[in-house]
């Protein structure tokens, strides 16, 4: 299908340029002037409309975005060449309008910049996608951009074209100066820079072998251009410069020399990612080796949601034209998840003979140095193991919603342990390394996306601060999460600690009602803090440090 679409293009971008040519040969040779005026606009319409289209297909399949920018470049520079040669040829005529003289001269932005464009655009043949030029290769825009000015100001100098008899017939009476020959140089030196390094690169990776269509349309120009040298034929050298340059390029593209977006399929019969583009009708186009069959209405439930197989999740996404589906195995995460939820169960379990325990050393007058730390811990955790209790007592009221419970439940058990991790450390020492805090932010935000909140997580953490400091805030940071984890959509945090002082940004994303109720009241133990809130974004910046007095 894809051949028989690429063969049709092909064919009818061949018939359009047969057309033209014999307009071209044809329209000098009618006796009525509106009819060859006529054939002229029909001839210049299809080059137009061909490099338009072209410049468009450009834009839309190549995948490096510089490579992009560069080719468009060049077709917006060939546009204005072609655009250029029609006013001054086709309307202008023979008129020695100083404008028409300037038409002349803007045949020279083409011929100076294209092929330096094309130096460029060498350097990208055979890199991957996501290569970029060197800067210094952008010193090699300074040359053509001075010999352009130097054109465009001859008649202030005329060291490109001598006029004899000064500007009211330039057209058929002047000769070539120093200043032409370098532009020329230029032109021929880029162009045929461009030619030996697309014959370079055309090489297959791996063999001798050649690509076969950047050196076949090589070929045709330089048997063309051997032609034309020896007037063999007469043509409109300015559409065949043109068409030369566009084929050259199209053929780097084709033969894979240019990265572009139009393997589709092979890419589909490569990748072992089970995925499918569909249209809009849901009838697949491409569909991957690793994709499983789907029934077309599992397809269309996508549009609600993810849905659910056993161990497999369907999603979906609209697309341009149709919709793209893939499939993700979760198995090991249903195993994990029954494996979370035995451990959650056998935590409740010991949750109950903690408590137990913690209530019978409460009555004793002395306790040995581990009972005082069980203690401290469990006074510390004691609201968030409650809150596990109520969650797990929900989960079994409300099995439906058993993996958003569990989810929370992570975020409490990820608290309690790095909670009662961090009050062991500072047993040793009154000073620990500030990675203890980046660990225990880390681990909860890991667990925040249990419960489909999007986040984010920058970290530069140097050197030991007191242990009160990442006591503070942590609890600050557990208060927002525990306060706001039902409204709680995306959570973005940047932590830095240096010099004993700690400084953490967090942008929330949750109703402002809600954030509001959170922080009016909060307060920070060596430390402030600020925020501002915006509709459905809250931005919160901590500071903590010596002499901070909370607030």
């Amino acid at each position: 299908m894809l051949k028989q679409k690429k063969a049709a293009v092909m064919i009818t971008v061949a018939v359009l340029m047969a057309i033209a040519f014999v307009l071209r040969m044809i329209y000098e040779d009618l006796p009525n002037a509106m009819l060859q005026s006529i054939m002229c606009m029909i001839r210049d319409t299809i080059h137009i409309t061909l490099l338009f289209l072209w410049v468009v297909s450009v834009n839309r399949r190549l995948a490096n975005k510089n490579v992009r920018r560069l080719m468009l470049i060049v077709g917006i520079l060939l546009l204005f060449w072609m655009l250029d040669k029609i006013v001054k040829w086709d309307f202008t005529g023979s008129i020695t309008h100083p404008l028409v003289r300037y038409l002349w001269y803007g045949f020279y932005v083409g011929m100076l910049f294209v092929p330096t464009i094309g130096a460029f655009i060498i350097d990208y043949l055979g890199k991957p996608e996501n290569y970029s030029h060197s800067k210094k290769l952008n010193y090699l825009l300074i040359l053509p951009s001075v010999m352009l000015i130097a054109v465009f100001t001859n008649d202030l100098h005329q060291k490109v074209f001598v006029f004899y008899n000064g500007f009211i017939n330039f057209d058929p009476e002047y000769s070539y100066d120093w200043v032409y020959y370098c532009v020329m140089a230029w032109f021929i030196i880029t162009g045929f820079y461009f030619v030996v390094m697309m014959v370079l690169k055309s090489r297959v990776p791996g063999s001798r072998k050649l690509q076969k269509m950047p050196i076949l349309i090589m070929a045709f120009a330089a048997l063309f251009w051997i032609g034309y040298s020896m007037r063999l034929y007469n043509c409109d050298i300015t559409v065949m410069d043109c068409l030369i340059i566009v084929l050259l390029l199209e053929s780097a593209i084709q033969s894979g020399l240019l990265p572009s977006n139009t393997q589709h399929q092979q890419l589909f019969d490569a990748t072992t990612v089970p995925v499918q583009i569909l249209d809009n009708d849901y009838q697949p186009h491409y569909v991957s080796a690793g994709a499983l069959p789907v029934d077309e209405e599992i397809l269309r439930r996508t549009e609600e949601g993810v849905v659910h197989l056993g161990n497999t999740l369907v999603s979906g996404a609209p697309i341009k034209a149709g919709r793209v589906v893939w499939q993700d195995d979760i198995t090991q995460l249903n195993e994990l998840s029954e494996q979370l939820q035995d451990t959650v169960e056998q935590l409740g379990e010991e949750n109950v003979l903690l408590q137990a325990e913690l209530d019978l050393k409460e009555k004793r007058a002395q306790t040995d140095e581990q009972n005082r730390l069980y203690d401290r811990i469990a006074r510390e955790i004691e609201p968030q193991l409650i809150k596990i209790d109520a969650l797990l007592k929900s989960v079994e009221r409300e099995p439906e919603k058993t993996r958003a419970l569990m989810a929370k439940v992570c975020v409490f058990g990820s608290y309690i342990k790095r909670r009662g991790n961090l009050l062991l450390l500072g047993e040793d020492s009154e000073k620990i390394s500030s990675r203890e805090l980046e660990y225990c932010i880390r681990e909860s935000m890991e667990n925040l996306r249990l419960g489909q909140v999007f986040t984010s997580f920058s970290c530069s953490c140097e050197g030991n601060i007191p242990l009160k400091y990442i006591v503070s805030v942590y609890d600050f940071y557990e208060n927002m999460v525990e306060y706001l984890l039902d409204d709680l959509t995306a959570m973005l945090v940047n932590l830095s600690c240096a010099n004993g002082n700690v400084h953490m940004n967090i942008q929330l994303g949750c109703t402002e009602d809600i954030a509001q109720q959170a922080l009016s009241d909060v307060t920070v133990p060596y430390g402030s803090f600020t925020y501002d809130i915006a509709d459905t974004d809250v931005v919160i910046d901590l500071v903590i440090s010596e002499g901070g007095d909370g607030k």
